[in-house]
């Protein structure tokens, strides 16, 4: 059930696409009010309408309520490296891997909180085999992971001034805050404080394609 809503979370994070209304008319409760959001989905125009306020809050350049975990920091340039590489390590230690084609970076929170879902599932699968050391093995990387990245990533997006004042997406991000916040309590975990420094000079390319989510080798 956790892993179905980190999946959900991935989902409603990433930029919207054709699939996005069947997905939350088939979504189980619990889950954020998406109300707003399923009402303009109702119409192709509406989906257009969901997409341009997605580019307009998270991809307008320096000031926009970036969704990439290293474009938060203030030495975010100088540790961007180290991070990517980190959170490839995790990806990799699992046997996932990111397709190439999407043009989507390791460290978007949508990609994230896929990944916390495959570490549920496969800990699920591991317990349904008495595999005490291989529970043990994900459920230290579900700790650190939380700590380093997600945690951190979800609680500062969440917390951006442009998502809370949306009307659709700030019940979205709240949700998906208090989702990882439940998981990092439950694992005893406290993610350092994650803040945006913006960039007036930046002039990022506009991203406008759908995050592709990790996937099995």
């Amino acid at each position: 059930t956790r892993a179905r809503a980190f999946v959900l979370a991935s989902t409603l994070t990433t930029y919207p696409d054709d699939e996005l209304g069947e997905i939350l008319r088939e979504a189980a409760p619990p889950g954020p009010d998406t109300t707003a959001m399923a009402a303009l989905l109702t119409t192709a125009p509406g989906l257009l309408e969901l997409r341009a306020r997605y580019v307009e809050l998270f991809d307008r350049g320096g000031q926009r309520a970036s969704l990439y975990e290293t474009e938060y920091g203030r030495m975010r340039g100088m540790g961007k490296g180290h991070a990517l590489a980190d959170i490839a390590g995790f990806y990799q230690a699992f046997g996932l891997t990111i397709d190439e084609a999407r043009h989507e970076m390791l460290d978007h929170l949508a990609v994230e909180l896929e990944f916390y879902a495959v570490l549920l599932l496969k800990q699920a699968a591991l317990i349904e085999r008495d595999d005490a050391t291989g529970v043990a093995i994900v459920a230290r990387a579900r700790g650190k992971f939380l700590a380093e990245h997600l945690g951190a990533l979800a609680r500062a997006v969440a917390g951006r001034a442009e998502v809370i004042a949306d009307p659709i997406y700030a019940s979205v991000f709240a949700w998906c805050a208090q989702l990882v916040d439940a998981e990092c309590a439950a694992l005893g975990v406290t993610p350092a404080p994650l803040d945006f420094f913006p960039d007036e000079d930046s002039r990022s390319p506009m991203k406008c394609g759908a995050v592709q989510l990790p996937v099995v080798s």
